[in-house]
């Protein structure tokens, strides 16, 4: 049997960083906590990965990437990464426990393994995308603040956004 999970954040594309900055700063009143860039060898791409934190602790990432033509979020061609729902696990056993609970249910799954972390990607009826990875922590205690608007400025500067 798994372990359980828990929802650690929800990510989803971006195109417009502006109105997502002003949005979930101005308007949700949420901090960002978190600001990520760097190349992606699955998609072939440079990429942004901001982070919000609502009041309750609720983490909403965003990803920026050049490639980003859309349409989505039915796009065949979207990464597993971007539109998603991250549950979180204890330990990387559990992850492991994870995948053969889906094989055994027949659930078709996408393995990502960066030699660090293993990744399961899996998609629900309805096409919802989740994410099952393993952290002893949950991401929420990675914030950066200071360092996360750094890193969203350069990124609007070097993209031209």
């Amino acid at each position: 049997m798994p372990a359980p999970v828990r929802v650690d954040h929800l990510a989803f594309p971006t195109r417009d960083l502006a109105a997502t900055d002003d949005f979930y700063s101005r308007v949700l009143k949420a901090r960002l906590v978190h600001a990520e860039s760097g190349y992606s060898p699955s998609w072939k791409s440079d990429y942004l990965l901001i982070t919000f934190a609502l009041s309750d602790g609720t983490r909403l990432s965003f990803f920026d990437w050049p490639a980003d033509t859309g349409p989505y979020p039915d796009a065949s061609d979207m990464p597993d990464e971007v539109f998603h729902i991250g549950l979180r696990c204890d330990a990387p056993r559990d992850v492991i426990a994870w995948q053969n609970h889906l094989f055994q249910n027949k659930v078709v799954y996408h393995n990502e393994d960066d030699g660090t972390s293993r990744r399961l990607f899996i998609r629900d009826p309805n096409g919802i995308r989740f994410e099952i990875f393993a952290s002893e922590k949950p991401k929420s205690s990675d914030d950066h603040t200071d360092r996360a608007r750094a890193v969203y400025e350069e990124w609007k500067k070097i993209a031209n956004r």
